[in-house]
């Protein structure tokens, strides 16, 4: 055998022994430290991911080599390690779907790329009691049946935070009756809104007063929820032969279904109301009310749509911008995007159909009283009469997520209250927040506000301060019983008082002044001027004056003079609180929500706002606005059904649909001859002259 020496197979180049140097594998980090100190020793790193320098890497574009630089360079510079994972999976996933197909390179002078120690992909989105790391605005949307026998029932459920209903039925339980309300089988179509309260700690509900009375839990973890559903109905001759075989128990003449749509922090009602239409409508047409794949696309949609975390909400850049553009890019954004919610409100329909009424009822809401709103013909009008009058109130919209239960406290979750520490007068949350906006008129300890009461739920009117819609006979009629102070009735558009009109509720000559020109000016049809929008802000302006007034009259109460810069000589009205009524005040001074507002708001926004009764700016001289007052009364048609404004604010343009034939009302040409012989009569607070 020969010399095994012999048999090796000498280097084809030639090395001095005496230049070889020790390999020395570097450190992280310790490469740029001998770069930066001068030497060349050389050193060797380990390979990242996997990636060699081969052919296929040298094909690969500019971006592509960019990412295996960012790759490598994020793994020196993050030091946590979930971090360090979710960065290298998205730019590692973005590499695998951009290098070159391993067919299509040589075999002779490369090889594929190959990828190791990639992080897994994002899992699907997991179910989780713990709303604390949860972006979804959605809660859950569900399917709900009317069963001849059993009534109402869920029929399917999906959510973001419960897997499934329980099937004792101790969760939610007054949600089918509440999605399906009393007289929506008089439609083929016709909406609902109501409120749900959920303790996210005890994965428990809240659902009538007996559950309020021992509930043991805290109520800082109460959280609202608002539903919103599509009633729908067909006919059982129009299902089809197979749909009719499957459902063998149904033995009445209608098929009657809601698809609901349950959300956190605010109603979204506004903003799904035409999808929902048009999903109901499609599940009835599909003929198989066991295919729900429909209901799950209508999840994932409203899931990419609506999100809690404003960090979610998508926002093109096109080029840098500096730290305070973003800021007032993002802020423009979600302003434009709140005002998105009060589309659809029929505002100026409402105001010419109640008139004064309306700001008494405003006024009812600020001094805590029990107000109802009822109606049987039009449940869509029930829910968007409550929505018109909380878009009255600035910001109310956003801050709902503690007015589902007399339990919850605005006082109590907060504490404690303090008042604004800055302002940007250019940014329109910052100065709503500097005037202590919104009032928490429904998020105080007794108060709480449901768009639609049913039936079993009729206990609860014994809170303290409430706004229910309902839409059965039998609460209506028990008024007197749970002191219920103003009553709505939109059938008739009229406006109530079962125990008596209360001082503190009559407007004075100011706010009848006030209401006198707003409706003399939103008599265009066309333009911003007698817009919903136009209204709004006329509103919030009267609610300003309101708030500046009595910060004012607080300050010379307190310092017995007017602060520098203010003389009552010139304009008597500052400060003068018995302009808005000095019962109303009184009481007011007293609420829950006062004392909420006096402890955020800052004492000085009467140096922002004109502390002086919105009307004592009006012009008062001339009596061109006294004609169009009175034009306004006698030449404005007066609906007899405000579903006929409604319809027509929509964008469908119709009615809702009734199954039964409709009956022509006899009083319509009563109740137009009657307001013309109202309007004609003189009333003593449109005695005024106006400036032309």
């Amino acid at each position: 055998m020969a010399d095994s020496g012999d048999s090796r197979k000498k280097p084809d180049y030639d090395i001095d022994p005496n230049q070889l140097r020790p390999l020395h594998i570097a450190k992280r980090g310790e490469a740029a430290k001998l770069k930066l100190a001068g030497l060349s020793e050389f050193v060797c790193r380990p390979m990242r991911l996997g990636l060699g320098v081969t052919t296929a890497q040298k094909r690969l574009s500019s971006s592509d080599k960019a990412s295996l630089h960012t790759i490598d360079r994020t793994i020196d510079s993050v030091s946590d390690r979930s971090s360090e994972i979710s960065m290298l999976s998205r730019l590692s996933r973005k590499l695998v779907s951009s290098a070159p197909n391993p067919d299509q390179l040589s075999t002779t002078n490369s090889s594929p790329i190959q990828v190791k120690n990639v992080a897994a992909p994002l899992l699907p989105r997991k179910i989780s009691t713990d709303p604390s790391g949860i972006l979804e605005m959605v809660f859950a949307i569900c399917l709900v049946d009317f069963h001849h026998v059993r009534g109402p029932e869920v029929l399917w459920w999906r959510s973001n935070y419960l897997p499934e209903l329980n099937s004792d039925h101790k969760l939610f339980r007054h949600l089918p009756f509440q999605a399906l309300p009393d007289g929506s089988h008089l439609f083929e179509e016709t909406f609902s809104n109501f409120n749900l309260v959920y303790d996210f700690r005890s994965q428990s509900s809240l659902d009538d007063r007996k559950d309020i009375d021992h509930f043991q839990g805290n109520p800082n973890h109460l959280e609202t929820l608002f539903g919103c559903s599509c009633v729908r109905q067909i006919k059982t001759t129009d299902m089809s032969q197979e749909e009719v075989a499957r459902n063998k128990d149904i033995t009445r003449s209608i098929v009657q279904k809601a698809v609901v749509v349950i959300t956190r922090k605010q109603p979204i009602f506004t903003k799904v109301k035409e999808k929902l239409s048009i999903i109901t409508q499609t599940f009835f047409e599909q003929k198989d009310f066991e295919d729900f794949a429909l209901l799950d696309s209508l999840f994932d949609n409203l899931n990419g749509t609506f999100k809690l975390g404003e960090d979610e909400q998508p926002l093109s850049i096109k080029r840098p911008q500096t730290l305070s553009s973003l800021e007032d890019l993002l802020r423009e954004q979600r302003y434009e995007e709140q005002e998105e919610y009060f589309v659809n409100l029929n505002l100026r329909g409402i105001l010419f159909q109640f008139k004064t009424d309306m700001l008494v009822i405003l006024k009812a809401l600020f001094l805590e009283k029990k107000v109802m709103v009822y109606s049987s013909n039009d449940l869509e009008l029930l829910t968007q009469f409550q929505n018109n009058m909380i878009a009255l109130i600035p910001n109310l919209l956003k801050n709902l997520d503690l007015c589902g239960s007399p339990l919850c406290d605005y006082k109590e979750k907060h504490s404690p209250l303090s008042k604004p520490t800055s302002l940007k007068t250019n940014d329109r949350m910052s100065m709503l927040r500097f005037f202590g906006l919104p009032l928490q008129i429904f998020s105080t300890k007794g108060s709480f506000w449901n768009p639609y009461l049913p039936l079993q739920q009729i206990d609860e009117l014994a809170a303290d301060s409430l706004m229910v819609g309902c839409s059965n006979l039998i609460i209506a009629n028990q008024l007197e019983t749970f002191k219920i102070d103003v009553l709505v009735n939109l059938d008739d558009s009229t406006v109530s008082h079962p125990v008596g009109k209360s001082e503190d509720l009559k407007l004075s000559s100011m706010d009848k002044k006030f209401m006198s020109v707003l409706l003399s000016t939103t008599q265009q049809e066309d333009g911003y001027i007698g817009s919903d929008d136009y209204i709004r802000y006329q509103f919030e302006d009267y609610i300003r004056s309101l708030l500046s007034t009595t910060k004012l009259h607080n300050y010379t109460e307190k310092f017995s003079c007017l602060p520098p810069g203010f003389d009552i000589v010139e304009n008597p009205n500052l400060g003068n609180i018995r302009n808005f009524g000095s019962s109303f005040h009184e009481l007011w001074t007293s609420t829950k929500n006062y004392e909420i507002w006096n402890a955020t708001c800052d004492d000085m926004v009467f140096n922002f706002h004109l502390p002086v009764h919105i009307a004592a700016e009006l012009p008062n001289q001339d009596s061109s606005y006294l004609s169009g007052i009175i034009s306004t009364f006698k030449k404005t048609r007066v609906v007899s059904k405000l579903s006929e404004k409604t319809s027509s604010s929509t964008s469908r343009g119709k009615e809702p649909q009734k199954f039964i034939s409709k009956v022509a009302d006899e009083s319509q040409d009563n109740s137009s001859d009657q307001q013309e012989n109202e309007s004609s009569e003189p009333k003593s607070y449109w005695n005024w002259g106006f400036k032309k």
